[in-house]
């Protein structure tokens, strides 16, 4: 039996002791979540996020009457099946005086006034007189950038996504138009017979619409990594802690 000096049996007590407190730490090492775009990622596969801009179209055909003004509420909805943020919308106000009188000279227009309010309060206002052709344009939502976030599958790639931009592609607005008959009093038969103006408001919204590609792996290790733990098998590893042991020259104890 080898008979061991004090300072020896110290240094194998500590040397044993960074093997023990080295082992536990790689057994309980968990690699934290990823954050993704201020969410948590769970870990898995990459995918990347790709916007394709589309619009869409409809028309507001109405009539408002003097003592009768249009007023309503249009709620505007990107197609649903997927996830899309609107991101503009334009609204073309035409229409002309149906009842004037002269030729060249006209008189007795009408004046027509609409005002168009958004969901956070944003007014635009119109008038014109005798007919008009006017775009009011309003911002909704900024522009989405294609991105890469990390799940476990498609399906929770898609919630993450989801839960991004939930919301984004409904909003609505208030729409209101009056007019005013140019026909004086005087003119009783002109006058009643002029009851408002029919208009029309063509309505375009702009929004863009997400899809998911799931990133490869070329030119990556079997790991999925850069390949650099494959490095370590074409030659002999040795652990940090029992290189330090080595060169202490107390290896020879163990």
């Amino acid at each position: 039996m080898i008979n061991l000096k004090k300072n020896d049996k110290l240094i194998v007590i500590i040397a044993v002791a960074v093997i023990i407190i080295a082992a536990i730490g790689i057994a309980a090492y968990s690699s934290p979540d990823t954050k993704i775009n201020g969410l948590l990622g769970t870990g898995g596969n990459m995918y990347t996020v790709t916007w394709e801009e589309k619009t869409g179209s409809s028309i507001i055909s109405e009539f408002a009457g003097k003592n009768a003004p249009y007023s309503e509420s249009y709620i505007i909805s990107a197609p649903t099946g997927s996830v899309c943020v609107l991101t503009n919308v334009d609204f073309q106000i035409t229409w002309q005086d149906d009842k004037t009188i002269g030729i060249i000279f006209k008189r007795g227009l009408d004046t027509l006034t609409a005002e168009i309010t958004s969901m956070d309060g944003e007014s635009q206002p119109y008038e014109g007189k005798g007919g008009g052709n006017k775009t009011l344009s309003f911002r909704v939502n900024d522009m989405p950038y294609s991105d890469s976030i990390e799940a476990e599958d498609v399906n929770e790639a898609e919630q993450i996504v989801y839960n991004m931009f939930t919301g984004q592609d409904t909003t609505s607005f208030d729409v209101t138009v009056r007019v005013k008959t140019g026909e004086p009093l005087r003119r009783p038969l002109k006058y009643f017979s002029d009851k408002g103006n029919d208009f029309e408001i063509k309505v375009t919204y702009e929004y863009y619409y997400a899809s998911l590609t799931e990133e490869g792996t070329e030119g990556t290790g079997s790991d999925g990594g850069d390949g650099s733990f494959d490095d370590l098998k074409e030659e002999e590893y040795v652990p940090p802690f029992l290189s330090m042991i080595i060169g202490t020259g107390c290896g020879r104890y163990i």
